[in-house]
């Protein structure tokens, strides 16, 4: 197909597959909705795009045209007129017949599957969507990209280093991609192996970066109420608060409790080594029943017979306070 459609807020991961296309830039032509912010201008871009794709390369050997950060895509904010413009630019791309040698790319942070704009595309464009993510799925993500892009160059995380990285570096994908280069360059080109020790030495914050997961089992794991419940209230507002959350709770104290007993066969040593150091804080007894009133939870809010925001923070808040003497 010589038509695109890349749809993602991560600017980086879009503008890698546009460039994919894009090549080696001959023929390319660029128009920038970024700053286009009211109707007028955004109906001006879409004229300017709509001239360059209804021209053909003719003798040029080769013709793209990129319109790119298109915000006002039905799932964003445009004008009834934007609205009616783009569908009928829709239908006319569904239709065109482009040349071998030329290509029109789309892309902006979001568009919505069921609208006329997009169903007129479906079939005739390529559409790429980097979905927007809950912070644990872009987590898990994440550590899936670090290990293929430090692979590409030739290094292999340690186990345990790929999750170390990305709860330090973040879930931007430019920033994972620099960050996994100055490991490149610190380590030497003799190197094969990243170790959890050398992405505390050199790796950095990325983008945006607030590794919120990790804090709510660190703060747990140090028997730091406070913490813990500040790093949670992040999450309050995404659905499925309550299953997910009891969920990673009662695994936590799972883990504690088998470390404690000495049960540690197949889990990451990363993982092993870093809760170990909590089971200062921690009896036995205390994880066996932390855990167990986790489970009782998760099993009610899984179950819809109880509403478990709020039962996630009390219970939470009931496992950590020390027994009384």
């Amino acid at each position: 197909m010589n038509i695109h459609v890349i749809i993602g807020e991560d600017d980086y991961l879009v503008g890698e597959t546009a460039n994919k296309i894009v090549g080696d830039g001959v023929g390319l032509e660029t128009i920038d909705s970024l700053n286009s912010t009211n109707a007028d201008l955004q109906l001006a871009d879409l004229v300017k795009a709509d001239e360059s794709v209804s021209t053909p390369p003719f003798l040029d050997p080769r013709k793209v045209t990129w319109w790119k950060n298109v915000h006002f895509l039905p799932g964003g904010k445009s004008s009834e007129a934007v609205k009616e413009a783009l569908e009928r630019f829709a239908a006319k791309l569904a239709a065109a017949k482009l040349p071998e040698n030329q290509h029109f790319i789309l892309s902006g942070p979001r568009l919505l599957k069921t609208s006329i704009f997009a169903k007129s595309l479906a079939g005739a464009a390529e559409i790429v969507t980097f979905a927007a993510e809950k912070p644990w799925e872009a987590a898990r993500s994440a550590v899936v990209r670090a290990i293929d892009v430090a692979g590409e160059i030739g290094l292999k995380f340690e186990p345990g280093a790929a999750e170390k990285f990305v709860s330090i570096v973040g879930t931007d994908a430019r920033s994972i991609n620099s960050e996994i280069g100055k490991l490149r360059d610190y380590l030497g080109a003799g190197a094969k192996k990243i170790a959890a020790a050398d992405v505390e030495d050199i790796s950095s914050p990325g983008a945006n970066v607030e590794p919120e997961l990790w804090n709510v089992t660190d703060a747990i794991g140090r028997r730091d109420i406070a913490a813990a419940l500040a790093a949670m209230r992040k999450f309050e507002l995404e659905s499925g608060f309550d299953v997910f959350m009891s969920t990673v709770i009662e695994k936590f104290f799972r883990q504690l409790f088998d470390i404690a007993c000495g049960r540690v066969d197949g889990m990451n040593p990363y993982t092993v080594n870093k809760n170990r150091a909590f089971l200062k804080n921690w009896t036995p007894a205390e994880l066996r029943a932390a855990r167990a009133r986790f489970l009782m939870l998760r099993e009610k809010v899984v179950s819809g017979t109880a509403s478990g925001d709020v039962l996630v923070v009390t219970t939470l808040v009931r496992a950590m306070r020390r027994a009384r003497r």
